[in-house]
């Protein structure tokens, strides 16, 4: 038996059935939804709870009303702003379609000049000034030529021949183009040479350049000057004049110095000491150089002397003593 059949045997009728259902559901919902929230849902004496103070999660942030409604504001005030702005640009778009295929599209002169859209390009030629009756799809859409980047054909790395728009082509594989006529040449510097000025010599400027460097201007014999450097000089450093008179009595006057020198260390008997060595040092079994200072040969001559002295004495003493052991024994000499 339907509904409304049971509504009628009992008395009520189909609407009431209807609210009455429609209620419990939205009872149910809000049940459920209490219920998720950590309220309440329970009713003692037919009293209902008072709900428990809301957590953390069932808590909204603040201002998510007051923002959601100003998005409905604000979506309300740009609807018909949107709507308008697709209105205008449908209708442009409309006007552009015409002026493409050759028609005015609804505009004077005035307005045809000062469009900033070139109409008359290369996709206008593909549409006839015929009616906007004629199905475009027959229309047999034809390849656009590009005269700019042409179709080529170029060999690859691995000698087949390939076919591809000039632009595609790969830098190391592209064709020598010197052959080729460009209609801009006269206007186009490629690869300017000697661009800039060269600085040439003259002949006269050459010869006394060559004449500055000649060898007879630069001799090979040149003494060392410490004028020339700013650093400081050694104890025994020397000058010596660069006038080769001067220098050659500079270094006799050394030379006999010198011969003095160790003329008058020879008749005192001083000892010679090479270079890297000093006074006293002497060559060990191993063939290492033993330094010895003057006070240690004094030290070990005393040493040496007092070992000589006290050796009568101890020959004494242990004479001595073996005597006095033979007088223990029993044993006389």
């Amino acid at each position: 038996m339907s509904h409304a059949n049971k509504s009628r045997a009992k008395g009520i009728s189909a609407s009431s059935f209807f609210d009455l259902k429609a209620e419990l559901s939205k009872q149910e919902a809000d049940f459920a939804k209490t219920k998720a929230a950590g309220g309440s849902t329970k009713i003692i004496g037919g009293v209902k709870r008072p709900d428990k103070k809301p957590t953390v999660w069932a808590r909204q942030n603040r201002g998510v009303n007051a923002r959601a409604s100003r998005d409905v504001e604000l979506e309300e005030i740009s609807k018909p702003t949107l709507d308008s702005a697709r209105a205008v640009l449908e209708r442009k778009a409309k006007i552009y379609e015409k002026l493409r295929k050759g028609k005015t599209g609804g505009l004077n002169d005035a307005q045809y000049d000062a469009l900033l859209v070139d109409t008359n390009g290369a996709t206008s030629k593909y549409y006839e000034e015929d009616s906007e009756d004629e199905d475009e799809s027959l229309t047999v859409p034809h390849a656009p030529t590009n005269d700019d980047d042409p179709i080529v054909e170029y060999e690859d790395e691995f000698g087949r021949v390939r076919t591809a728009r000039r632009s595609e082509v790969p830098r190391n594989l592209v064709l020598d183009r010197e052959d080729e006529v460009d209609e801009d040449e006269d206007i186009i510097i490629r690869n300017p040479v000697n661009h800039f000025p060269i600085y040439q010599p003259s002949e006269e400027r050459i010869a006394e350049i060559a004449k500055a460097h000649a060898e007879e201007n630069n001799p090979l014999g040149v003494h060392y000057d410490a004028s020339h450097e700013i650093r400081a000089k050694g104890a025994g450093f020397y000058q010596f004049s660069t006038d080769e008179e001067t220098r050659a009595a500079q270094m006799a006057e050394l030379k006999a110095s010198r011969e003095e020198t160790t003329r008058i260390r020879q008749e005192s008997g001083a000892a010679d000491v090479k270079p890297g060595e000093v006074e006293g040092m002497r060559e060990g079994d191993s063939g290492t150089l033993i330094v010895r200072s003057r006070a240690m040969e004094k030290r070990k001559r005393e040493i040496e002397e007092r070992r000589q002295m006290l050796e009568p004495k101890k020959k004494k003493n242990q004479k001595s003593r073996h005597r006095w052991r033979c007088y223990l024994a029993g044993d006389p000499e």
